[in-house]
Order: structure tokens, then C-alpha cells, then sequence
């Protein structure tokens, strides 16, 4: 199975339709937007996601995300987003998956080392986190879609069969 992941794309609408463009071509399975959305036309633009992706469509709010309401009422129509709005586990592929927007790093240590999850995503730093444990867990941060920070645009997609992840630069 091919997982998207995406995170913080904080409106950037060209980004956004960049990666969607990627994930339709690379024939994406399913998607994790890992936070920070932030307004709820963002739907306008995922929208044109292949309507397979749409109904695998998972998500956490960042801490930029305001309008919780209105996201989920919205981006909620093609959206799984979180009931407790920061976090969610959800099982791909048989691997079973922790998603947050911004678990402290210790944290994401403790998830990695407990042996209870196979993939560890998260958002928030606008950093790349590629990272396999001797355990065999992979700790994924897509980096910033947006690009605001760093300069550079990404996501990444995890073969989870291989529990292996590409970061995609646009």
C-alpha cells in the first residue's frame, strides 16, 4: 500500500495542488494530513484528489488550524479528521499507525520504542524526519508542504508493505 503523508500546509494553495497532482499519478492508496490545514477552503483544492484517495483521506488539527467547526463541516466531507482533534490511530495495511501534529520529541521516542505502533507521524516542526528504529518502527515528518520556512515543499509517501518512506520534494 502507498500512504501519503502531508503536513503543514498552511493554505499554500499552489503546494497543495502540486502534491495532489503527485499522489494522483503515483496512484496513492490513502492520505494522512498530519495538521495544520488552517482554513477550511483548503477542501476547494483536495478535492481534486482520485476519489479512491478521498475516501482513505485521515487528519489531525495543527496548532494553526482555527476554525475547528467549520474544518470539519467542511474538509470533514472528504476528511477523517480526528474526534479528539490532535491525534488519532488508524491501521494501514495491517501496520498500525500513531498520527499527531506536534507529540514532543520524547514522546515520539516513547511511541517508537513501546512496540505497540509500526509507523510514528507527526507535523508541526516544518522538519524532514525519515527515521527507521532497530525495532523496525518508521517515525515519519513529511517536513512543511508549505515551504515557508525552510524553503523547500514536501511530503512523503510510505510503501507500507516495505515500511519504507520517500520524501517528496515539489
Amino acid at each position: 500500500m502507498k500512504l501519503a503523508v502531508i503536513s503543514d500546509t498552511h493554505d499554500h494553495r499552489d503546494n497543495i495542488l502540486k502534491a495532489i497532482s503527485v499522489m494522483n499519478e503515483r496512484k496513492i492508496d490513502a492520505l494522512v494530513h498530519c495538521g495544520d490545514y488552517c482554513s477550511p477552503f483548503t477542501k476547494r483544492w483536495f478535492d481534486n484528489l482520485r476519489d479512491n484517495i478521498k475516501e482513505n483521506f485521515f487528519g489531525v488539527f495543527g496548532n494553526n488550524d482555527g476554525d475547528h467547526e467549520f474544518l470539519r463541516k467542511n474538509l470533514g466531507q472528504i476528511c477523517k479528521i480526528a474526534e479528539g482533534s490532535i491525534e488519532m490511530v488508524q491501521e494501514f495495511n495491517g501496520k498500525k499507525t500513531f498520527i499527531s501534529h506536534m507529540p514532543h520529541h520524547t514522546t515520539i521516542e516513547a511511541l517508537a520504542s513501546s512496540g505497540k505502533f509500526d509507523i510514528v507521524l507527526s507535523g508541526h516542526t516544518h522538519a524532514v524526519v525519515n527515521k527507521k528504529y532497530e525495532n523496525g518502527v518508521l517515525v515519519v515528518n513529511p517536513g512543511e508542504a508549505c515551504g515557508y520556512l525552510s524553503g523547500k515543499a514536501t511530503f512523503a509517501i510510505i510503501n507500507t508493505e516495505k515500511l519504507i518512506a520517500e520524501i517528496i520534494e515539489m
